[in-house]
């Protein structure tokens, strides 16, 4: 009888181990090449690397990959943020990226292959929640530099997008609005942002019920994604939205993309990818990515 046990022990011990060794040899052999080696999506919204990334605590800030698509930021609650880089067509492992230190770092952004804007509360900042910005030189971070007063400010400024000729959008502080967050936006001028100004409506809803913020300016300004409750102001579960900017430079009325994804949970930090195939967002612990051809549907 102890000898059978045994041999079922031993059985059981032998399984376990090559369980492991299929499991590592799936795991390598899953994330190699352009988005993880995954398979793509079509007009279906589906969960992002589960279990890699999403699955992994709850989303801070849309996903952001560089424009080489070989490096991607994202960040999690507690506020960190997270990375991973392709190295000889290998995705290295999810990490906490070197430059968020122990304070509150979040929503970061990739303007360039090696420059990185994001949130944080570290020293040396305006008070609270800033933008700040650090390069990837010679294979390591330099030390992060505040974006300056001119954009940020003692109270709250957080998610910023950039588009190609660097305009700020970012969600800043402003009183009327729900928790008192709005859209703001600022040109680059030679060299220097200028003073934020809050976007008019139709993208910011001038009242204490409604929310509006997470933004995502396209690369050329001619559309904008944030997140919004007007749809149902008396709850705060936010939908996408998308505002198309007209040969005026006006912002029109705002898309609902959530109801034409069919996707009914709270949705924030929309993104589509450098390449524009696909529309990211996230909802609760997970990342969700979608063609970007609906994008295409709302503006017919």
């Amino acid at each position: 009888m102890k000898q059978t046990y045994s041999i079922i022990i031993a059985l059981i011990i032998c399984l376990n181990i090559n369980a492991q060794q299929l499991d590592t040899k799936s795991m390598d052999s899953a994330y190699f090449g352009t988005y993880l080696g995954l398979e793509e999506p079509d007009l279906i919204p589906k969960i992002f690397a589960p279990g890699l990334i999403s699955g992994k605590g709850r989303m801070h800030s849309f996903i952001s990959f560089a424009p080489d698509m070989k490096t991607i930021f994202w960040a999690t609650i507690p506020p960190k943020i997270m990375m991973m880089r392709m190295i000889a067509g290998k995705w290295t492992l999810p990490e906490v990226a070197p430059f968020s230190n122990t304070n509150n770092n979040q929503s970061p952004c990739i303007v360039d292959n090696d420059v990185i804007y994001f949130s944080s509360t570290r020293s040396g900042g305006f008070g609270h929640l800033d933008i700040w910005y650090t390069t990837f030189t010679n294979g390591s971070f330099m030390e992060p530099v505040n974006l300056g007063e001119n954009i940020n400010s003692d109270k709250l400024e957080s998610h910023p997008s950039i588009s190609k000729d660097k305009s700020l959008f970012f969600t800043g502080t402003t009183h009327g609005k729900l928790y008192n967050r709005g859209i703001y936006y600022s040109d680059f001028v030679k060299g220097v942002y200028s003073d934020p100004i809050l976007l008019a409506e139709p993208i910011n809803i001038m009242d204490t019920s409604h929310l509006d913020y997470t933004p995502f300016i396209a690369a050329d300004e001619s559309y904008l994604l944030f997140c919004s409750n007007r749809q149902n102001p008396e709850i705060e579960r936010c939908h996408i939205y998308i505002s198309y900017k007209n040969n005026e430079g006006e912002w029109g009325k705002p898309i609902d993309l959530s109801i034409k994804m069919g996707f009914t949970e709270s949705s924030k930090f929309p993104y589509v990818s450098p390449d524009g195939k696909f529309l990211f967002f996230s909802s609760g612990e997970n990342v969700y990515w979608i063609g970007s051809k609906i994008l295409e549907i709302e503006h017919k």
